[in-house]
Formats: C-alpha cells, structure tokens, sequence
C-alpha cells in the first residue's frame, strides 16, 4: 500500500474569488484546432482537464496535495478499509534521493520481491522519483493489476532492480503478544479502518489473560484517520479532557475532547521513533502532556498538520490539501519538530531497518527499555510512599 502519514478530514468551503478559465477554454480550443497528433481524433476533454486539476494541485509545493478522479478517491476508501490490490508498501514523501520505504507487509508482492523497510526507492517503471510529491510518484505505478512494476530501490549504496506484480493485500493493522507474565503489548501500524475495535478487542483480551501493565508500540506508525485515532484515545484519555485542538490558517478552532466513558486503568508505555507521524504523534503528544504513559525510544516524525478533502462538484473528483494545524493539549504544535521521549533510547545500527514485527524482543532495546520502564516507575512509586 502507498500511503502518507493523514488526518482525513472532510469538509466542504465557500467559494471565494472566482477564477478566469477563458485561457483554460482557449488552450483546449487551440489544441483541438490546431495540434497536429489530433487530426484523426476527438480531443479528449476529460484527460485535459484531469491534467489541469493536477497541475493545479501541483503549484501548491504541498507534498501532501493530491487530486483523485472519483474512481481513485473510491479506491482510497478501499485500500483504507484494509483489503486492496497493490504491491504492500508505505512510503514517505520523496526526498533528494527517492521515497523511503517504511513498511512492508508480509506475505506481499514487494516482501517477496525483497523489498525492505529502509530501502529507498529511487526509480518506478523508468520514472526517478527523487524529489517528486507523492501524488507524482504514486502515478508512476502501474495502474493494471496484471502488468509489473519495475522497481529500483537503493539499499547501503547498492541499486537493485525487481519486477513486482500486484496482488490482493489483506491489511492486519493491531497485533498483540503477552510479555513477561503480566505485560500487555500492542502493535498498531496505522490509524485507518476497524482499527479503535481492534485494538479495544486486543486489550480486553489481554487483560483476560491477566495483564496489568501496557506497552502501545506506534513505531513506523505513519498516522491514518482522525475518528480512527480519537476512538482510540477515548480508551486512554478521560471523558472531557482535550486530545487535541485543529486550526485553520484563519484562526478557526475546533477542539476535541475525550468521549469515552471507560478507560484503561493501568500503568502504559508508548514506543515510537522517527517514522511515528502525524495520527500516531497526535496520540502521543495527548498521552505525554496528561502524564497518562510513559514515551519510549527516539525523537518522532513531526507532522504536526492536517490534510483535508474537498468534493468537488459535478463529479470532478477530489482534492486533498493541507488545511489546518494541529495542537496537543498543552498548546504545543510539533510540525517540523516532533515529540522527544521521556527515555530515549535506539535500536542497534543493524536493527533500525528490520520491520517491527520481525524484532527480536531480546535484542529489541526499545522494547526491553519499556519493560524496564515499568519497573523504574514502580520504584519511584514505592519511595513516594516510603
């Protein structure tokens, strides 16, 4: 799966000042009368116009902004439910070198093609995708399912190229294990379909196995969904407290608050590093402000903004900007910076590109530093009460 760490965001906005398409009419015009490859056909309209609603898009230098004709925006909504048909990665925004690699799922076309997480992906079907947006760099995958893509990734200075064809991809978004006789851990990789009820099924389930303590690991978490997220704070933050407050450029404010009714009452550390953005940031910012949990491993992403997505009207499609801010509950907006953890600790040089789900908790030392955590925090309680 192609994904960007999100905050979905609908909405809908007045029309401001309107804009002169007459240039627009007149290429068209000019093209249909004029160009010469069109002398034995119609212009195409659609395709004209869908590239102007990109190039649009383009000129904003939002690397998050993206246009979807309806049948991409529809395919979105699927490949967020959790089932979808792609090669079963998460990038990131290309930099001067490509597209980061950050996840792969596995059992996928890439995890067999031997795609890893660190892996930099430089080139799509003869296409760089250095330096790109990521709506660019999406479009250079194949969009029919049984034609492959030529991947070139970049991995310890070395080039490698793989030939991938897509495949049904089943998305597993919480996982959870029980460690040391009495603590809890939970996996989630993102904030995207029935991921709240999963994770709310996780713990019960665990807590009927006797745990007492909770370790949430949101790393390489790239975010997902604002209702997916608050759901999941709602378990973890009291009714009435804020979570997080959303502002617009021109001051506007909308604050959430807890809505849940019942949380869990247990000491929690969270685990995060530099691919925890965005959803998994906005959870993270909200526990670390309340003291609720305890936030192990290294400084996170800093996507600290808001992506929303506006219909537009006689079914032309969809745009997706960036719109608004986000706030933690102590005012703190931690775009460009990030969250710092309360115990900092990395992976081994020869870990930091293993998947999460493929660590070994031994040699995991963020894991084992949040075990350890729990036994700190009791010692700190027992002189307290000393």
């Amino acid at each position: 799966m192609l994904s960007v760490s999100l905050l979905f965001v609908l909405g809908n906005r007045k029309k401001t000042d309107a804009l002169d398409s007459a240039a627009l009419q007149e290429l068209a015009d000019t093209i249909d009368s004029q160009y010469y490859f069109y002398k034995d056909k119609e212009l195409d309209n659609d395709k004209l116009l869908d590239a102007a609603m990109r190039g649009m898009v383009s000129k904003l230098e939002d690397p998050y902004a993206q246009y979807f004709t309806e049948d991409e925006y529809k395919k979105l909504l699927s490949d967020n439910a959790g089932d979808y048909v792609g090669i079963g990665i998460s990038i990131q925004v290309p930099d001067e070198t490509g597209a980061k690699v950050i996840s792969v799922y596995g059992g996928s076309p890439a995890d067999k093609a031997g795609i890893q997480k660190g892996d930099v992906i430089t080139n799509v079907n003869g296409n760089a995708t250095a330096e790109k947006s990521l709506e660019e760099a999406i479009t250079f995958f194949s969009k029919d399912a049984t034609v492959s893509d030529e991947i070139t990734y970049l991995r310890n200075g070395v080039e490698t190229t793989v030939s991938v064809l897509r495949a049904e991809i089943h998305i597993v978004r919480v996982t959870s294990s029980v460690l040391d006789g009495n603590i809890g851990y939970v996996h989630i990789s993102e904030f995207n379909g029935s991921v709240a009820t999963d994770f709310t099924s996780a713990v019960d389930a665990l807590q009927e196995q006797g745990i007492n303590k909770l370790i949430i690991d949101l790393r390489d978490n790239p975010g997902g969904g604002l209702t997916e997220v608050l759901n999941v704070a709602y378990r973890l933050i009291p009714k009435g407290k804020r979570i997080v407050s959303i502002r617009s450029k021109n001051g506007d404010e909308d604050v959430y608050n807890s809505m849940g009714t019942e949380q869990y009452s247990m000491p929690i550390v969270v685990l995060v590093n530099g691919n925890s953005a965005s959803a998994s940031e906005l959870l993270t910012g909200a526990l670390k402000d309340y003291g609720i949990a305890t936030i192990v491993g290294t400084q996170t992403f800093g996507k600290g903004i808001v992506q929303s997505f506006f219909h537009l009207s006689n079914g032309k499609g969809w745009v997706k900007m960036t719109t608004d801010a986000y706030y933690t509950p102590n005012g703190v907006c931690i775009q460009g910076v990030g969250i710092t953890p309360d115990i900092v600790v990395n992976l081994p040089d020869e870990l930091k590109d293993t998947s999460i789900d493929l660590l070994d908790p031994a040699k995991d030392t963020q894991l084992q530093a949040a075990i350890n955590a729990f036994a700190q925090q009791a010692k700190a309680q027992q002189t307290t009460n000393q």
